[in-house]
């Protein structure tokens, strides 16, 4: 698939101290047929500067500037300039492994023209770019829309490597999610529209740095909870077969973010996720505080044994190509 064009689209709001080091790990692909958009939203600081001096040192860096709408309205105006066969979005924080495209494309050869979608694996990384731990290594290929109602296997928007003719006949991403008060799951949404219609396969490496920052939309717990039950409702409607999955799946969702919410020292956010997975069927309830206790106990043994949140080690390698 040498000859096939990938198009990366970066999203950008105030994104200045991040955004360089965030492109640079793109432009440093082992598959080098790419091109860049960064969808400037509005940003009101240096980060148009940052992108015309990556604009000056790499031509398949481009640049749009818009006015703020969300990043669902960013990508989706990325997504229209592109000329790419392929299409991935990359958050203007996260990073990318060198081989991360190689391996996704590899992956679609071997799969066929059925899979639209291929998804690797994600570490959490820091402010300074460290492992600080890393998602399940999940392996869900194939047909997984009863999976993808449990929630998101692919975890980051900076992950996927879809089709271009499965994303935009999925209608790109949900923008009205944010103009009705529930921004955050659109990224769920449109993989769930994918799978839905195409197959779906996995690179079973670790291949994407998911920077976990304080104040991030998904430390916003009650949008991300309004979100995921606006997407819910527009998917029973088509789907009555799989309400019982999005059940268990918003069950789940709500231990995740009550941990995230103990670990910030955020309790009452804990207790009100907690309080409602008590109002859930006496099963799911009864299984999730189960999986929040054990949550919260490997989460105490792996602070003993460590004696503290340290990083692990550097997402990135030293470059391969020089470009920064």
């Amino acid at each position: 698939m040498t000859d096939r064009l990938v198009s990366i689209v970066v999203p950008a709001f105030n994104a200045a101290d991040t955004i360089h080091e965030t492109v640079v790990s793109a432009l440093n692909q082992t598959y080098q047929n790419i091109e860049i958009i960064i969808v400037d939203d509005g940003s009101s600081d240096w980060t148009r500067s940052v992108a015309a001096a990556l604009m000056c040192c790499d031509s398949r860096v481009r640049y749009i500037y818009k006015q703020n709408g969300g990043v669902a309205s960013a990508r989706n105006r990325g997504i229209a300039d592109a000329r790419g066969d392929f299409i991935a979005t990359l958050d203007a924080d996260d990073l990318w492994y060198p081989t991360k495209l190689e391996r996704q494309l590899e992956r679609f050869e071997a799969s066929g023209p059925e899979t639209a979608l291929v998804y690797a694996w994600c570490c959490w990384i820091d402010d300074d770019g460290n492992v600080t731990g890393s998602a399940p290594p999940i392996r869900q290929e194939g047909s997984v829309l009863a999976q993808m109602c449990l929630g998101n296997v692919v975890i980051s928007g900076s992950n996927a490597l879809i089709r271009r003719e499965a994303l935009v006949g999925a209608g790109g991403f949900d923008e009205t999610l944010r103009s009705r008060g529930g921004q955050g799951c659109e990224d769920w949404k449109l993989y769930l529209q994918i799978a839905e219609r195409h197959e779906i396969a996995v690179v079973p490496e670790y291949l994407i740095g998911y920077r976990i920052s304080p104040g991030s939309m998904s430390d916003d717990f009650r949008q991300m909870m309004r979100s995921r039950r606006m997407v819910e409702i527009e998917f029973n409607q088509t789907h009555p077969e799989l309400a019982g999955q999005f059940a268990r799946g918003e069950a789940i969702l709500a231990c995740s973010l009550a941990l995230r919410a103990i670990e910030q020292r955020q309790f009452r956010d804990a207790l009100e996720l907690i309080t409602k997975l008590s109002r859930s069927s006496l099963q799911t309830g009864i299984a999730s505080l189960i999986w929040l206790l054990a949550g919260l106990t490997r989460r105490a043994l792996r602070w003993v044994q460590t004696g503290a949140r340290t990083p692990s080690s550097k997402f990135l390698p030293a470059s391969p190509h020089g470009n920064d």
